[in-house]
């Protein structure tokens, strides 16, 4: 009788350990699934980029410029809250600009008929944050 007590103690100690480290492993893993969806994906950074990417280089139509100016429009007003993706147009005077009525008003302000240099800023983790648009 007193082996069979010591048996069950003994497994009751057992139980006790593998339900204390499966709570261990998920307590770690959720730690890493937040990690994890805080910063983007090489895929998910490209596909950010490429949005404005295709707009971007020298001898630029003005309508080229309109439609990537419309693009961040709708780009910032997606990812108001989120400073690693709302991008900051400057051009001319004006300087860092990221709200709406601003960058409507620089879309009305691009002639058609001229030409444009746009480059395009990256930020540290490579998501693009900043363009510059340059008549020529």
């Amino acid at each position: 009788m007193e082996n069979a007590s010591k048996a069950l103690i003994i497994a009751g100690a057992i139980l006790i350990s593998i339900v204390l480290v499966s709570v261990g492993v998920l307590v770690v893993n959720s730690l890493n699934t937040d990690d994890a969806l805080s910063t983007m994906t090489q895929q998910e950074i490209q596909a950010f980029n490429t949005k404005f990417e295709n707009s971007a280089g020298e001898n630029r139509t003005g309508a080229v410029v309109k439609s990537l100016l419309s693009t961040v429009i709708t780009n910032n007003a997606q990812y108001s809250g989120d400073t690693e993706k709302t991008v900051k147009v400057t051009m001319g005077s004006n300087a860092d600009v990221t709200d709406s009525t601003t960058l409507s008003a620089m879309r009305n302000s691009i002639n058609n008929g001229k030409r444009y240099d746009v480059t395009i800023g990256y930020g540290t983790s490579g998501v693009a944050n900043s363009i510059t648009i340059v008549a020529k």
